[in-house]
């Protein structure tokens, strides 16, 4: 994973059980989410937006893998599936 992957800061506020961030890879930017469920196996102990903040390099390589395992996905859906060891 090189320097021109990059996700931004959760989006705030956002509807439903999950986070939204962009992912920028390259000159391509695609949308991704967060699931509420994903953020508490990551850090069972801090609010959403704490939690991905806290784990951002980890959400990052989740979206990293599944971009490159899904190139023609619309938007990055990551659930607590994406992190479990």
């Amino acid at each position: 994973m090189d320097a021109s992957f990059q996700i931004s800061d959760a989006q705030s506020p956002t509807l439903g059980d999950y986070l939204s961030f962009t992912i920028t890879d390259g000159a391509v930017t695609v949308p991704g989410r967060i699931s509420g469920t994903a953020l508490a196996v990551l850090s069972p102990d801090l609010d959403r937006e704490t939690a991905f903040e806290a784990n951002r390099e980890r959400i990052r390589k989740a979206a990293f893998e599944m971009r490159r395992i899904n190139p023609g996905l619309d938007m990055i859906n990551l659930g607590s599936d994406n992190f479990s060891s």
